[in-house]
């Protein structure tokens, strides 16, 4: 039985050693791996942007585009060397924005221009992109800063402004930067009568447009031969902001009367851009009511005001008639 047993594991043994000798074996091959790096992440601090500027009111909405909520206190608003105010002095509300959340700064601007910078530290002269964080400029080209922007990738030229007049709205995302992207209103002039003080002899007038305008030139009218000009009868300056007012002396009668307000001494025209505004009260037909109706500048010849002391203005720029009287 050991005989025949021991040639059999011989020629097993033997035709294993054969089979490994023929074949290859071919090892194992490491390829190696090549990581590819992250595209790297804007900062979250540089998601923040300014996203509309109310140059006539002196306020600024920031907004948080990034997708964590963000501490803002510490963050400095910027119109140039010397002018800055952190953000926690400028609103009583939380600092802390939510993601898409934005927050309504109250920051004394220039109406005709300025530029404004978003800084994440008080290192104003940085051109760092974590630490400039947002810019805009508006009116006119080179403000303040804005060297810098363009530099830290935050504007896209130093001669490019946003278009219009305030109000200026951001209409970009995280990502777009300059005046591609913003745009303003388009500007226009509103002179209205705001207030007739009849016992006192005190006319008010305001400025319901969102660009400035000169009232010195203008003329207060109550028929023919009873005419002032605006700069002769005025204190001080007669540039009238967006919303603000003048009052003026002018002797008016109590009990009746008819009001224009004139851009040009054509007192007898009928153009909407010379009559300006118009007023009567205490009786209809007063002098120059029909012009008035003509122009767009009053309703009926004979609409009026009843007859007060005081008369106020409760409309706004296009409105007209005794019906906001």
């Amino acid at each position: 039985m050991k005989k025949i047993f021991l040639p059999l594991l011989i020629v097993l043994m033997t035709i294993s050693c054969s089979s490994d000798d023929d074949n290859t074996v071919t090892p194992d091959v490491i390829v190696p791996v090549t990581e590819t790096p992250d595209e790297p992440e804007e900062s979250v601090a540089g998601l923040i942007r300014i996203t509309e500027v109310d140059a006539t009111n002196d306020l600024v909405v920031v907004t948080n585009l990034g997708d964590s909520t963000l501490e803002l206190g510490s963050y400095f608003l910027c119109l140039g060397p010397g002018t800055y105010a952190a953000i926690s002095g400028l609103t009583s509300d939380n600092t802390a924005v939510a993601p898409n959340g934005s927050i309504t700064l109250s920051y004394d601007v220039n109406e005709a221009q300025d530029g404004l910078a978003v800084f994440a530290t008080s290192e104003f002269s940085s051109s760092d992109p974590d630490i400039l964080l947002d810019y805009v400029q508006w009116g006119a080209t080179n403000q303040s800063r804005v060297d810098q922007a363009v530099a830290a990738g935050r504007w896209d030229s130093a001669t490019s402004f946003a278009a219009g007049v305030s109000l200026y709205t951001f209409d970009g995302t995280s990502s777009d930067v300059g005046s591609t992207f913003w745009s303003g209103q388009d500007p226009f002039v509103a002179v209205r009568v705001l207030n007739v003080d009849a016992e006192g002899d005190l006319v008010t007038l305001t400025n319901f447009g969102n660009t400035s305008v000169d009232v010195g030139p203008y003329w207060l009218c109550l028929g023919p031969g009873t005419y002032v000009n605006v700069a002769n009868v005025a204190t001080g300056s007669t540039v009238l902001g967006a919303n603000a007012t003048i009052t003026l002396p002018y002797n008016v009668n109590p009990a009746t009367g008819g009001l224009g307000v004139f851009s040009t001494n054509t007192f007898s025209s009928s153009d909407p851009t010379i009559l300006l505004d118009y007023v009567q009260w205490g009786a209809a037909n007063q002098a120059r009511a029909n012009q008035a109706v003509a122009a767009g500048r009053w309703d009926s010849a004979g609409n009026f005001v009843a007859q007060a002391d005081e008369y106020s203005f409760t409309g706004g720029a296009q409105d007209v008639g005794v019906t906001f009287w």
